[in-house]
Protein backbone atom coordinates (compact mmCIF):
# COMPACT_ATOMS: atom_id res chain seq x y z
CA UNK A 1 0.00 0.00 0.00
CA UNK A 2 1.40 3.40 -0.78
CA UNK A 3 1.36 6.35 1.58
CA UNK A 4 -1.29 8.57 0.85
CA UNK A 5 -1.49 12.27 1.71
CA UNK A 6 -4.73 14.02 2.29
CA UNK A 7 -5.03 18.22 2.57
CA UNK A 8 -7.48 20.34 3.65
CA UNK A 9 -7.97 23.90 3.29
CA UNK A 10 -10.02 25.18 6.65
CA UNK A 11 -11.26 28.41 7.84
CA UNK A 12 -9.59 29.71 11.15
CA UNK A 13 -12.60 31.32 13.54
CA UNK A 14 -10.34 34.61 13.80
CA UNK A 15 -8.16 34.35 10.86
CA UNK A 16 -7.30 33.44 7.53
CA UNK A 17 -7.54 29.68 6.37
CA UNK A 18 -5.12 27.00 7.12
CA UNK A 19 -4.16 24.19 4.98
CA UNK A 20 -3.86 20.48 7.38
CA UNK A 21 -2.88 17.84 6.15
CA UNK A 22 -2.07 14.11 7.25
CA UNK A 23 0.17 10.92 5.65
CA UNK A 24 -1.40 7.73 5.86
CA UNK A 25 1.88 5.10 6.19
CA UNK A 26 -0.25 2.29 5.86
CA UNK A 27 -0.44 -0.88 8.00
CA UNK A 28 3.47 -1.96 8.28
CA UNK A 29 4.60 1.41 9.14
CA UNK A 30 8.08 0.43 11.05
CA UNK A 31 10.63 3.43 12.67
CA UNK A 32 14.29 2.00 13.06
CA UNK A 33 15.34 1.77 16.44
CA UNK A 34 18.91 3.33 16.43
CA UNK A 35 21.18 1.46 18.99
CA UNK A 36 24.95 2.79 19.03
CA UNK A 37 27.62 0.66 20.07
CA UNK A 38 27.78 -0.26 23.72
CA UNK A 39 31.27 -1.39 24.09
CA UNK A 40 32.43 1.90 22.85
CA UNK A 41 30.42 3.26 25.45
CA UNK A 42 31.31 1.63 28.05
CA UNK A 43 35.19 1.80 26.94
CA UNK A 44 35.44 5.39 25.54
CA UNK A 45 32.00 7.75 26.49
CA UNK A 46 30.75 6.39 30.17
CA UNK A 47 34.99 7.19 31.57
CA UNK A 48 34.90 10.23 29.63
CA UNK A 49 31.79 11.39 31.28
CA UNK A 50 32.95 10.48 34.72
CA UNK A 51 36.36 11.79 34.52
CA UNK A 52 34.48 15.24 33.77
CA UNK A 53 32.66 15.25 36.66
CA UNK A 54 29.58 14.40 34.59
CA UNK A 55 28.12 12.50 37.84
CA UNK A 56 29.37 13.61 40.58
CA UNK A 57 29.46 17.30 39.35
CA UNK A 58 31.63 20.00 41.31
CA UNK A 59 31.29 21.53 44.72
CA UNK A 60 34.38 24.01 44.05
CA UNK A 61 32.08 25.45 41.33
CA UNK A 62 29.36 25.67 43.63
CA UNK A 63 27.35 22.23 42.10
CA UNK A 64 25.87 20.59 44.59
CA UNK A 65 27.28 17.73 46.58
CA UNK A 66 24.96 14.88 45.98
CA UNK A 67 26.36 15.37 42.29
CA UNK A 68 24.64 16.68 39.20
CA UNK A 69 23.71 13.57 36.91
CA UNK A 70 23.74 11.40 39.75
CA UNK A 71 19.92 13.20 40.57
CA UNK A 72 19.11 14.32 37.21
CA UNK A 73 16.25 12.55 35.33
CA UNK A 74 17.50 13.37 31.40
CA UNK A 75 20.56 12.16 31.75
CA UNK A 76 20.90 10.06 34.80
CA UNK A 77 24.20 8.69 35.59
CA UNK A 78 24.73 5.45 38.25
CA UNK A 79 27.69 5.69 39.89
CA UNK A 80 29.77 1.88 40.48
CA UNK A 81 32.80 0.76 40.55
CA UNK A 82 35.03 -1.01 39.09
CA UNK A 83 33.62 0.90 35.79
CA UNK A 84 33.23 -1.44 32.88
CA UNK A 85 35.85 0.18 31.29
CA UNK A 86 38.74 -1.35 33.43
CA UNK A 87 38.13 -4.85 31.07
CA UNK A 88 38.73 -2.97 27.82
CA UNK A 89 41.71 -2.99 26.24
CA UNK A 90 42.66 -1.28 22.56
CA UNK A 91 39.91 -2.83 21.07
CA UNK A 92 36.22 -2.61 21.61
CA UNK A 93 35.72 -5.78 20.44
CA UNK A 94 34.43 -9.08 22.53
CA UNK A 95 32.49 -9.58 25.76
CA UNK A 96 32.44 -7.30 28.84
CA UNK A 97 31.13 -8.11 32.19
CA UNK A 98 28.58 -5.26 32.30
CA UNK A 99 26.92 -4.74 35.49
CA UNK A 100 23.52 -3.43 35.85
CA UNK A 101 24.46 0.28 36.87
CA UNK A 102 26.75 0.24 33.53
CA UNK A 103 23.70 -0.68 31.33
CA UNK A 104 21.56 2.36 32.79
CA UNK A 105 24.20 4.62 31.94
CA UNK A 106 24.65 3.34 28.50
CA UNK A 107 20.08 3.56 28.20
CA UNK A 108 20.28 6.71 29.42
CA UNK A 109 23.12 8.34 27.54
CA UNK A 110 21.80 6.63 24.08
CA UNK A 111 18.43 8.44 24.69
CA UNK A 112 20.79 11.41 24.24
CA UNK A 113 21.84 10.83 20.99
CA UNK A 114 21.14 11.94 17.39
CA UNK A 115 22.05 10.22 14.65
CA UNK A 116 23.79 13.05 13.39
CA UNK A 117 26.05 14.00 16.81
CA UNK A 118 26.04 17.49 16.01
CA UNK A 119 22.65 17.98 17.23
CA UNK A 120 22.78 15.63 20.10
CA UNK A 121 22.15 16.88 23.67
CA UNK A 122 25.27 14.61 24.86
CA UNK A 123 27.34 16.96 22.77
CA UNK A 124 25.82 20.27 22.70
CA UNK A 125 25.30 20.78 26.54
CA UNK A 126 28.40 20.09 27.98
CA UNK A 127 30.15 22.17 25.70
CA UNK A 128 27.23 24.79 26.85
CA UNK A 129 25.98 24.94 22.72
CA UNK A 130 22.39 24.45 24.38
CA UNK A 131 22.10 25.41 28.24
CA UNK A 132 23.50 23.83 30.97
CA UNK A 133 24.97 24.92 34.09
CA UNK A 134 28.77 24.81 33.04
CA UNK A 135 31.02 24.18 30.50
CA UNK A 136 32.36 20.70 30.82
CA UNK A 137 34.84 20.72 27.68
CA UNK A 138 35.19 23.01 24.25
CA UNK A 139 33.23 21.67 20.96
CA UNK A 140 36.62 20.92 19.63
CA UNK A 141 38.04 19.00 22.43
CA UNK A 142 39.00 15.37 22.94
CA UNK A 143 35.93 14.61 24.49
CA UNK A 144 33.57 15.85 22.23
CA UNK A 145 35.53 14.04 19.26
CA UNK A 146 34.66 10.68 21.70
CA UNK A 147 30.93 12.02 21.36
CA UNK A 148 31.03 12.48 17.96
CA UNK A 149 32.61 8.89 17.18
CA UNK A 150 30.15 7.25 19.01
CA UNK A 151 27.44 8.71 17.55
CA UNK A 152 28.79 7.48 14.17
CA UNK A 153 29.14 3.67 15.63
CA UNK A 154 25.06 2.81 15.38
CA UNK A 155 23.15 0.21 13.91
CA UNK A 156 19.34 -0.10 13.38
CA UNK A 157 16.98 -2.73 14.57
Amino acid sequence: MRPLLRCTISALLFGGPFLACTLDVGENFQVAEIVYDDNYFYCQVEPMMFAQGCGSGDPGLGESPQGCHFNRQRLRLTDYAPLTAEQCGDAFEGDLAVPQAAQQNYQSAQLQMEVDPERSPLLNRPTNSVAHPRVIFALDSPEAEIIRIWGGRYSSR
